[in-house]
This record gives C-alpha cells, structure tokens and sequence, in this order.
C-alpha cells in the first residue's frame, strides 16, 4: 500500500473513532501523516490524487452523497447531518456567552474547541472553550471567569452537561506555542489544536497559528478555521479601557492565584503537572480531568493495524 493510500486510511480511520464522515475536500485538508512532514511530495496530495486513490481503496471505503468512510459505516452520513443541526444551536449558545467573556479586559482570544468546533455534538454534549489571556493574568481572568459562570450557574456541575459552559484551558500571550503539551504517541493533538475556532479575537489568533505551525507535520495541508462575520463577537474597548485603569492587578492576581491553588480539589492538584491533562504554570492553566487522548490513540493504533497493516 502506497504513502497516500496508508494516510487517506489513518485520516478516515481517526474521525471514524469520532463518527465522522468526511468529505473529499475534508480529506485533502486533514490528510494526515507521521512521517513528520515528508508526505506528499509533487502532486501526490493533490485533491485529484486522493479522489483517485479512493477509487482504488473501494474494499475499505464506502461512499454516500458525497461523504466518505470506512466500510460499513454510511450510517454516520445522517448522523452528521443531524449533529450539524444541533451543534448550530450550541454554537448559538457558546456566543452568547463569549460576549459576556469578552468584557474581561485581559482576555484576548476565545476560541470554540473540542466537538463543538467542526459541528459533532451530541444533544448533551457541553460547550468547550479555550482562552488566551494578556501575559501574567491568567489566574485573574480565570477567577473573575468561573465567579461569573458560577453566579449565571452554567458551570459544569452546576446546570444539565448539555447546558453547561466549560472554561478549561487558559492560553498566556506569550506562550501560544501548544508543543509541549502534546504526548510522544498522540494522533488527536494536532487536530485538536487544527480546529480551534476564534469566536472573539482582537488580533491575536493569527500568531496562535504562526506558533503552531508544527501542526503542519502531521496535517500537512491544513489550514485555520475562518469564521463568517454572523458567528463572530466584535470587542467592547469601553468596559476594557475603563477596568484597565482600576486597582493593581499584579497585586489581584497574585490573590487570584494564591486562593484558586488554596482551594483547588484534591484530585486536581494530585494530578496537577503530572502530565499535560492538568498543567498549572505560567503559561497554561489546564484542567483536564477526561483527557481522551490516550483511549483514543489505543484505538487509531488498533484500526490502523487492521486496515492498513
């Protein structure tokens, strides 16, 4: 089996594990590789190339109005259909919610992550944000956050999963390179950060993606997310300029983080830079209780024994 035929297989292999149909030009954008970037040379990754090798893949893969899958599996056409629908709806409400973000005067970025980001949701799945926050205000924006989700009572815990707001990752500005957190063996890392979508952005998601840039030895031909104008939150300079002029924040967000540590589950803090489910330093605050990433992995490496060899 030729490279293209081994990666067109491990990309459809990898969103099979999510239920997730893809179509040619998704293939192409997503094609996935671990020969770090060597992929591909002269046309080979080209969309016609992949369209004609699916052709020659017809034993493994199916086909249905213009999705492509693993065979057997055409049953996942319709259930994205409806996924689309109900991530809609979702996406409605992560925005509404990004806007009340928004007013915090040291975020700058908030990007829709995990399912939710290319339209996957389950009818109870949550809504998963990712922050990138001014450089030494990561604890005072991620108290002055839960405070706030925690009075509106939408937290995880608080509220029904399939209405809560998740606020699990926190970005510092001068460390938007995700690198480190990624495992040796880890097939999801890459897309994951690939789909992070910028619902508010003052500007700095564009060097988000210029520090990732390592995405593209795996994936290649992938490209950022551009959001329409309708899913888009606009910033609100009056409250930020307003609230940058109150008090001394190094001081509040040393309080900040000296009490979020204080009273921090046990759990949390056992787990607490173990590995990358929960980081806590200056330039993360990850709190990732459910990392799937290595449930996941098992799985991809599983199929991809059977399917590809």
């Amino acid at each position: 089996m030729n490279e293209i035929s081994q990666s067109i297989l491990k990309t459809l292999i990898y969103f099979d594990l999510h239920d997730y149909p893809l179509t040619l030009m998704e293939i192409w954008k997503w094609l996935y590789t671990e020969r770090h970037g060597a992929l591909l040379a002269g046309t080979a990754g080209s969309v016609m190339d992949i369209e004609r090798t699916l052709g020659q893949l017809s034993d493994k893969i199916g086909s249905k109005d213009g999705f492509y899958f693993l065979s057997g599996r055409q049953a996942l056409v319709k259930l994205r259909l409806a996924r689309y629908n109900i991530s809609e709806q979702k996406f409605k409400r992560a925005r509404k919610f990004i806007r009340i973000i928004r007013l915090i005067p040291f975020v700058r970025c908030v990007m829709v992550v995990n399912r939710l980001a290319y339209g996957n949701v389950h009818q109870d799945s949550d809504v998963d944000l990712a922050v990138i926050v001014q450089k030494n205000r990561l604890w005072l924006t991620r108290l002055l956050l839960i405070g706030w989700f925690s009075l509106l009572r939408v937290r995880p815990k608080q509220i029904a999963r399939s209405q809560a707001i998740d606020l699990s990752f926190f970005i510092s500005e001068d460390s938007l390179n995700l690198l480190s957190l990624k495992y040796p063996q880890d097939v999801l890392f890459p897309f994951w950060v690939n789909q992070f979508v910028p619902v508010y952005d003052d500007g700095i998601f564009k060097d988000f993606i210029k520090a990732n840039q390592w995405v593209k030895t795996y994936l290649p031909n992938a490209f950022p997310y551009r959001l329409n104008e309708r899913r888009q939150v606009g910033e609100s300079q009056l409250v930020k300029r307003v609230m940058r002029f109150i008090g001394d924040w190094d001081f509040w967000e040393k309080l900040a983080k000296s009490y979020q540590l204080k009273i921090m589950p046990q759990d949390l803090k056992a787990m607490m830079n173990q590995d990358s489910r929960v980081v806590v330093n200056e330039k993360f605050l990850k709190f990732h209780r459910h990392d799937s990433r290595r449930a996941v992995q098992e799985k991809f490496d599983e199929s991809v024994s059977r399917l590809v060899g």
